[in-house]
């Protein structure tokens, strides 16, 4: 028996062949603002801040069922809700930006604070399955740009009502 199984890696390529699938970043990312002209900016007042505080995109989504990725953009001064990934675990990259991961807290007391990770661009964190987290943006003025692959072919998000609470309608 085990003398098939080199067999089986050489033979299985050629009959499931694999593939190559490429997103752009235009697909993905929002575009930026088009600068405003000379007489735009002299005549207009400044745009009303964006209501959209956090943006997720998919990325890498339904072409495999082991894996999915997505990008989370987090403006300034903003924070997704208290969720968990469901059965899938999660590798978080940060691109960019500064940011914080909150976990679970780590003692049972009923005031206790949430773990805090300090997140800076380069960063990985790994979530595990059900580990409910919150990621923030604490910057006045700069974005969080955060690339996020699942476990799955599909990212699953359950939103809680707060920690160690339930699934939020």
């Amino acid at each position: 028996m085990a003398a098939l199984v080199p067999l089986i890696q050489e033979i299985l390529p050629m009959i499931l062949p694999g593939s190559i699938s490429v997103t752009k970043s235009a697909e993905v990312l929002p575009p930026p603002p088009p600068p405003p002209t000379s007489k735009e900016s002299e005549a207009l007042p400044p745009p009303p801040e964006a209501s959209v505080r956090v943006v997720s995109r998919n990325a890498v989504v339904g072409k495999s069922d082991k894996l999915c990725a997505s990008v989370l953009i987090l403006k300034p001064l903003s924070s997704t809700s208290v969720h968990h990934h469901g059965e899938q675990e999660a590798i978080i990259y940060v691109s960019s930006g500064r940011g914080v991961l909150l976990g679970p807290p780590k003692d049972d007391e009923v005031d206790a604070q949430p773990e805090r990770h300090e997140l800076e661009p380069g960063d990985f964190a790994h979530i595990s399955s059900w580990v409910e987290h919150q990621i923030l943006n604490e910057s006045f003025d700069t974005e969080l740009q955060l690339v996020i692959t699942q476990s799955g072919g599909q990212p699953v998000e359950a939103e809680l009502t707060g920690w160690g609470g339930s699934t939020a309608r």
